[in-house]
C-alpha cells in the first residue's frame, strides 16, 4: 500500500499554486497590461472618405426614435446610414418613414416577415452592406448612442495604414445597483480581453455595437456562410475569421464610444449572455485554449490562496507570498489603469469580487447551453 506523506501533499500543492499564480502573472504582463498603453493616437488627419453607416433593427420603435437621429446628425461630411428593418411588428416603419423626411442621408432596406423562412442577425447585416455605397462601413445597433459627434469621425481616422478592420468600445449607460455594476464590468472585461488580444496580434472578436471594417475584407471573407447556421457571431466569428496582426487595429478615444441602454433584470442579463456564448465553441482551437485557460487559473489560484490561508504550508512559502503578492498588485493595477481608460465609474470596488465570481457564472451558463441548446434568432 502506497503511503502518501503530508509533505509530499504540501509539495505538490505549493509547485500547483506556483504554475497557476505564473500564468496568472503572465496573463496580466503579455496581454491585460497592454490596454493600458493602448495610444491616444495624435494622428494627422487624413482625407474624410464618404462612409457607410449600418444599423439593424427589430421591433425597435423608441430606440430609433431616441437614438437615431445622434446617429444621422454626426460631424462628418459625406455619409449615409442605412437602417434595415428586420421584421419588425412595431411602428418602426412609421418612425422611420418620419426621419426619411427629415434626414436626406437616410436610407432603408426592410426585410419582410416571411412564416416559412427564420433567420437571425446576419441576413440584415448582408442586406445593410449590399445596400452600402461606400467602403468604408461602420457598424452600430438600434439601441446604442454615440458619445459624441466625433465618433463616426474618430473611427474612420483609423482606416489607415492598410488597416480595414477597427474595434471600438460598446459601453452602457451606467445605472443604480449590484446589477449595474455587474453589467458594467462584464462588458469592460471583455473587452479588456479582445482588445489586448487583439493588440497581441491575436484579434478574435469585436462588438456589433461599434465596429467598422471595410467591403474589401468582407469581400474576403465567407460573408458570414461559414458560422450562418450559429445565431450569432455576425461580430466575433466574423473578426475571429478576418481579422490578423497587420489589418485590425482599436481605438479607446472616449468620443468613439457608443453607450446603451442596459438589461432591466439578472434573467434578462443571463438570456443576454448565453446568447453571446453561442458563438465560443466556434473560436479556433489556439484562441480557445487561450480563453480558456485565464479563467481556469484564475478560480484554481483563488481556491489555492484560501487553501494556503487554511492550512499554511511551510513548504515554499516565500515564492507562494511572492507570487501571491505579485498577482494581486498587477491585478488591482492594472484594473484601476483599464477601468480609467474605458471610463467606467465606481466599479473598482468590486473587482475583485467578480473577478471570482465571472467564471463561475460563465461555466455555469456554459453547460446550460449544453443541457438546453439556445434556439432564439435575435
Amino acid at each position: 500500500m502506497i503511503e502518501i506523506s503530508y509533505s509530499a501533499i504540501e509539495f505538490w500543492f505549493c509547485t500547483f499554486f506556483i504554475v497557476v499564480a505564473s500564468i496568472q502573472i503572465l496573463y496580466y504582463i503579455f496581454f491585460y497590461f497592454r490596454v493600458c498603453f493602448i495610444k491616444r493616437k495624435k494622428l494627422p488627419a487624413v482625407p474624410t472618405v464618404a462612409v457607410s453607416v449600418i444599423v439593424c433593427a427589430k421591433n425597435e420603435e423608441e430606440n430609433l426614435r431616441n437614438f437615431l437621429p445622434l446617429v444621422l446628425e454626426q460631424d462628418y461630411p459625406d455619409f449615409e446610414v442605412i437602417v434595415v428593418n428586420d421584421s419588425s411588428e412595431d411602428d418602426s416603419e412609421y418612425v422611420l418613414n418620419d426621419l426619411l423626411a427629415k434626414y436626406k442621408n437616410l436610407r432603408v432596406s426592410t426585410i419582410k416577415k416571411d412564416e416559412r423562412f427564420s433567420h437571425g442577425k446576419k441576413l440584415a447585416i448582408t442586406v445593410g452592406i449590399k445596400a452600402a455605397k461606400n467602403d468604408v462601413m461602420l457598424f452600430v445597433d438600434a439601441d446604442c448612442r454615440p458619445c459624441s459627434s466625433r465618433w463616426l469621425y474618430l473611427m474612420q481616422q483609423q482606416f489607415r495604414d492598410k488597416k480595414e478592420l477597427v474595434l471600438g468600445y460598446g459601453a452602457y449607460a451606467p445605472k443604480k445597483g449590484l446589477l449595474d455594476k455587474l453589467v458594467r464590468y462584464d462588458t469592460y472585461s471583455i473587452a479588456v480581453n479582445y482588445m489586448s488580444f487583439a493588440h497581441a496580434g491575436i484579434p478574435y472578436m469585436g462588438v456589433g455595437r461599434n465596429m467598422g471594417y471595410t467591403k474589401n475584407v468582407y469581400n474576403q471573407s465567407s460573408k458570414f456562410s461559414a458560422h450562418y447556421h450559429i445565431m450569432s457571431g455576425d461580430d466575433d466569428l466574423f473578426v475571429s475569421e478576418v481579422g490578423n496582426r497587420s489589418n485590425t487595429t482599436m481605438i479607446l478615444d472616449r468620443d468613439s464610444f457608443t453607450m446603451s441602454e442596459q438589461v432591466s433584470s439578472f434573467r434578462n442579463w443571463k438570456f443576454q449572455k448565453r446568447r453571446h456564448l453561442t458563438t465560443s465553441p466556434s473560436y479556433g482551437f489556439f484562441v480557445k485554449c487561450l480563453l480558456g485557460l485565464e479563467p481556469f487559473s484564475r478560480e484554481m489560484f483563488y481556491l489555492c490562496t484560501l487553501l494556503f490561508c487554511i492550512f499554511l504550508p511551510t513548504t515554499m512559502r516565500m515564492p507562494i507570498l511572492i507570487l501571491l503578492g505579485v498577482r494581486m498588485f498587477l491585478f488591482f493595477l492594472i484594473s484601476f489603469l483599464n477601468l480609467r481608460r474605458f471610463k467606467e465609474k465606481g466599479l473598482w470596488l468590486f473587482t475583485l469580487l467578480f473577478d471570482i465570481y465571472m467564471p463561475i457564472q460563465i461555466g455555469l451558463l456554459h453547460i446550460q447551453n449544453i443541457i438546453h441548446p439556445f434556439k432564439r434568432q435575435w
